[in-house]
């Protein structure tokens, strides 16, 4: 070796020597005053910092048993992902390692290592004795497209999180602060200047749906005030099927729904549209998981703003659509399976990505999963005890439940997130102004008359008042009143139809016990055991409307089974009163000869407008009963032919329209025939 070559090392080891120990005098983190710096509470974290030329030192510690791994983020926002992407330096204690992540999404699987070159350099890390602590050092300036740079004069967004599921796993909690970091150069120490200061993105689902509601309703007005079209009020979608069959429960609600109707299915339709455009136009960068949670949970929550829409009883439906509220309840029913289908959708997602029991706020949206965990399980359930077996068969048990079931899941969807309260206020305040309105009517006490007869039947009518007088001259033909029995329950109402009484001065009920132990049987043993034939009742009402105008015919023909001749009965005796109107063509069909009598006290004798026929199914022969009329009423055994009944060779008249309610087979036969033969037809059901 030449001495020449000796010298030539020996400059370059020096000068190697003293480039590091000027990086080590210029690294913030070996800078003696950096353990000496005070420390700033960033959610359960304690982080120090010191600025120091172009670099940082960040020191974050937090005392946990519990966490398998913490972070932080130098964030362009608030939010965990941006657009661009930046990334989060992880603390994993149970590999004992510290990595970079892109946050490309909401969803562990959009959390990726970042590649390449490493942006910081780790100086310290240690677990033990339930207390975390790591720290690094990175430039001020961004070295990669994920870094965010750090100007130490103002505030950045430092995000932190932490999880007690070993890493990659969704965070137990998490936050955002605005950071000051402490600078040698500036003289200050580390500042939070705003914590907690999460960005929630704007959606427009409230707006849409208030912007959908809109339209309906003037559609509605127009509808009923303006055109007038038949075609719009009673042609179907489809036509209906002359027997129930199989699938009658999914091709009945389309031969049901009247094109007015569709009109308003397909504004909706519309609405649910622009709801997924909105959210994908506010959430360019979202993965397709993330995407179908959020459009799916704005679904459902566009389904819960109308759902309550038509069960807020009142007149404001008739006025609005020319229908009440209990034809529009079937909208109800459709909006919740909607909502039911949107909701699982928005569960199976969001648990891809998040704890859906968590209480925490949780993502862009601010949602709190548990309540809306709550929530789903509130409506669902109800959902499943509004099938209509389970309905039908055990309707307390249904009626009850949706109650309660309804106020927690109105509750717990409020507490889910903002976007959820700002778009059921309009909902709410509908439904509570209409209870209001309707707040008094549960008030209107009557001590009424009863009379029981076989087949488990009983007769009650109200006294005449000058409300109930009221009523009879300014409701609807065929409505309905909610009935409660104190004596029975102090908290069931019922639905039933109420009759005209043949004076026209009030009002009265025939009901029959369906159901052992049922409500009605309970009002049946309740009335036998008076001795002056009176009960305390209250009633709410009336409400319905039919959807035909029975005074533009010139003939109405209708059709009861068993206890569904209550509306036609009321319809006959409202038509006691009137001078002129169609002639009825009256066809009534029960089981036995002693039911002819359930009614007989507002019933007979009929009026000469009223061409009746009887029959009874289980009669072994033609006969005839003597009502208290001391006149005798004939019946044939067996059922009507209908399609002689509903037939275009009969006399009726140019304008036929046919009325029906009883037993299904029974009502879709002749909705089948009003069809055929072009005559409007309405059935009477209650929906509820």
């Amino acid at each position: 070796m030449t001495w020449s070559s000796f010298l030539v090392g020996l400059l370059v080891v020096s000068a190697g020597v003293h480039n590091t120990a000027a990086q080590r005098s210029s690294s913030p983190c070996a800078d003696s005053s950096f353990a000496s710096q005070p420390t700033v509470s960033v959610g359960p974290f304690e982080v120090r910092s010191l600025v120091k030329g172009s670099s940082v030192c960040i020191q974050a510690s937090a005392q946990s048993t519990s966490m398998s791994w913490m972070a932080l983020s130098i964030s362009r926002s608030s939010s965990m992902v941006n657009s661009p992407t930046n990334n989060a330096i992880v603390f994993d204690t149970v590999n004992n390692a510290v990595h970079s992540y892109v946050l490309g999404a909401y969803s562990t699987s959009g959390v990726t290592r970042q590649t390449g070159a490493a942006t910081f350099t780790t100086q310290a890390m240690s677990s033990a004795n339930g207390v975390l602590s790591f720290t690094i050092e990175r430039a001020l300036a961004s070295s990669s497209s994920f870094d965010v740079a750090i100007d130490p004069s103002v505030a950045t967004n430092l995000l932190w999180a932490h999880g007690s599921s070993a890493w990659p796993s969704v965070h137990s909690d998490r936050g955002s602060v605005k950071l000051q970091f402490a600078s040698s150069s500036f003289g200050s120490a580390p500042q939070v200047a705003a914590a907690d200061g999460i960005a929630r993105v704007e959606t427009y689902t409230a707006v849409i749906g208030a912007i959908a509601f809109g339209i309906i309703v003037l559609l509605g007005l127009v509808a009923s005030y303006v055109i007038r079209w038949r075609f719009i009020h009673l042609s179907t979608l489809f036509p209906p099927s002359r027997r129930l069959h199989a699938l009658s429960w999914f091709t009945n609600p389309w031969s049901d729904i009247k094109m007015g109707e569709v009109v308003v299915v397909l504004v909706y339709i519309g609405a649910m549209a622009a709801v997924g455009v909105s959210i994908n136009d506010r959430f360019p960068s979202a993965t397709s998981d993330r995407l179908a949670s959020l459009v799916s949970g704005h679904l459902a929550l566009l389904s819960v703003m109308f759902l309550l829409l038509p069960v807020a009883k009142g007149e404001h439906w008739e006025q609005i659509f020319g229908s009440s509220h209990e034809r529009i309840v079937k909208l109800h029913r459709w909006l919740g399976r909607i909502f039911v289908i949107a909701a699982i959708v928005h569960l199976v997602f969001s648990a891809k990505s998040a704890d859906v029991t968590s209480s925490k706020k949780y993502g862009s949206q601010q949602v709190v999963p548990l309540y809306g965990f709550i929530a789903f399980i509130a409506f669902a359930s109800m959902s499943v005890a509004a099938v209509d077996p389970i309905r039908r068969k055990f309707y307390e048990v249904f009626y009850y439940y949706h109650r309660v079931a309804s106020i927690v899941g109105v509750v717990f969807v409020l507490l889910h997130s903002k976007a959820v309260q700002y778009a059921m206020i309009f909902p709410l305040a509908i439904y509570g102004l209409a209870w209001l309105i309707r707040f008094p009517t549960f008030l209107n006490r009557f001590e009424a008359t009863t009379e029981v007869h076989c087949s488990k039947t009983v007769l009650i009518t109200l006294p005449s008042t000058p409300r109930t007088e009221k009523w009879v001259k300014n409701s609807n033909p065929c409505v309905f009143f909610w009935v409660n029995i104190p004596s029975v329950s102090r908290l069931e109402w019922h639905p039933f139809s109420g009759i005209v009484t043949p004076d026209g001065k009030s009002i009265a009920f025939c009901m029959k016990g369906l159901t052992p132990g049922g409500f009605v049987d309970r009002v049946v043993s309740q009335a036998s055991q008076q001795v002056k034939g009176s009960l305390t009742i209250y009633v709410d009402g009336p409400h319905g409307k039919p959807t035909l105008d029975v005074n533009a015919y010139d003939s109405l023909v209708l059709l009861g089974g068993g206890i569904g001749v209550t509306p036609m009965l009321s319809l006959i005796n409202r038509f006691r009163q009137s001078q002129g109107g169609p002639t009825l063509h009256f066809f009534w069909v029960v089981r036995t000869p002693e039911e002819l009598l359930a009614a007989e006290s507002i019933m007979f004798p009929l009026p000469a407008n009223v061409k009746a026929s009887f029959y009874v199914s289980e009669a072994a022969e033609d006969g005839r009963v003597q009502v208290n009329s001391d006149e005798y009423v004939a019946y044939i055994r067996g059922r009507p032919k209908l399609d002689e009944v509903i037939s275009t060779t009969r006399c009726y008249g140019d304008k036929v329209g046919v009325l029906a309610c009883g037993p299904p087979p029974m009502v879709q036969e002749a909705q089948w025939l009003a069809h055929s033969c072009h005559f409007d037809f309405h059935k009477e059901v209650f929906l509820l």
